[in-house]
């Protein structure tokens, strides 16, 4: 199923809720399940990984691309420049990760990354 651009918005939602111990996981993914009709694995791996957006640690399960890209956006309006640098270190973890795997690397969300180095 793809991850369509409502999903990504409302994944969004949800994370910050679970982050902010509004909700709790189980409940936001049945909800986006329920809401959005998303596969509850993808939305837990969506809700993980911008959990560890902002604590700035490393993730496993890739998100794509202009998932990423709103993330981050939105970190940066949401939270500042600070917990937004928290999270492009957070994707840079990610990426490496990924591309140790033997899959191939994750070349557009380096890009992504790399456009957010040579504009802050």
């Amino acid at each position: 199923m793809e991850i369509t651009g409502d999903m990504i918005e409302a994944c969004y939602l949800y994370a910050k809720k679970v982050y902010h111990n509004q909700i709790d996981k189980t409940t936001a993914t049945n909800q986006l399940y329920s809401q959005m009709g998303m596969h509850q694995g993808s939305a837990r791996d969506y809700i993980g990984a911008f959990c560890s957006m902002m604590n700035g640690e490393r993730y496993t399960r890739t998100i794509n691309t202009s998932a990423t890209k709103y993330y981050l956006q939105n970190i940066g309006e949401d939270y500042g420049s600070s917990q937004l640098e928290i999270a492009l270190r957070a994707v840079s973890l990610h990426t490496e990760y990924y591309g140790k795997l033997g899959n191939g690397r994750l070349k557009s969300i380096e890009k992504l990354v790399e456009g957010y180095k040579y504009t802050s």
